[in-house]
Parts: C-alpha cells; sequence; structure tokens
C-alpha cells in the first residue's frame, strides 16, 4: 500500500494519542518539577465598598509575608474584578517560587487567613503550579 504509514510511526502515534493532556503533563511534572510557584491575587476592595490603602498594604507585607518567606518574593500591582462588576479595582499579586511542602502551604494558609481577618471580605485567589528551578545563569 503506498498511501499506508509504516507500522513504528503508526504504533507511537497511536500511544502519543493515547495519553490524555493531562496524563502526560503529569508524567513530564513528575520528572521535571522540584518546586511550586504560588500566585495570591489579593483584592483591594471590601464588601462594604472600602478600599485596602497603600499603607495598609504594606504593613500587611512587612508583618504578615516576609517572615514566613524570608528567601524571596514578588509582588505585582495590577487592576483587575472578581465579578461581575464593570469596575477595575487594584490587585496586588504575590509570586513565591517555594519547597511543595505542606509547610509552605501552611504559610501561605496563615498569609490569606490574616488577610481576611484584618481586611474583611476581601477577595483572594490563590494558584499553585509545579514548576523546574535553574541555578542562576
Amino acid at each position: 500500500m503506498p498511501n499506508s504509514l509504516p507500522s513504528w510511526i503508526a504504533g507511537s502515534f497511536l500511544v502519543l494519542c493515547s495519553l490524555s493532556p493531562l496524563e502526560s503533563v503529569s508524567a513530564q511534572a513528575q520528572l521535571a518539577a522540584d518546586s511550586l510557584k504560588s500566585e495570591i491575587y489579593f483584592g483591594s476592595r471590601t464588601a462594604d465598598g472600602q478600599t485596602v490603602g497603600e499603607r495598609a498594604w504594606e504593613e500587611f507585607v512587612a508583618q504578615v509575608i516576609a517572615p514566613r518567606f524570608t528567601a524571596g518574593l514578588t509582588i505585582l500591582e495590577g487592576r483587575g474584578r472578581s465579578g461581575a462588576t464593570a469596575e477595575l479595582d487594584r490587585v496586588w499579586v504575590l509570586v513565591l517560587v517555594h519547597p511543595n511542602s505542606s509547610d509552605a502551604q501552611a504559610r501561605l494558609g496563615e498569609i490569606k487567613t490574616e488577610y481576611k481577618k484584618r481586611f474583611g471580605s476581601v477577595g483572594i485567589f490563590h494558584t499553585d503550579q509545579l514548576i523546574r528551578t535553574h541555578a542562576a545563569d
């Protein structure tokens, strides 16, 4: 048959197609991941319409976040919304690269709990991503 694929190509294609995207990503992550990248998005508008001010945020970082993650952190400032409202509000995004451990997750939980305690029902969104870190080039 002139139009058929060699059997080893067809077999390889079948194996590749039989892995779901999640399985292949999971297999890659198991081989490559040694850390987590966590991002916590902190909203600045409370349910009663008040906003978390710059000074209050800076105090929160100094008193709550920095002592729990002393090796390094990044904070990005942006604008976003967490619902159907048309208005965009200030959002701070905490980005941390840390070991994939229950201790680190507990510290992240403490940060979120303290933010809610200080500022009420402000929106918080948390993501984790398996990553592989590299030595500085």
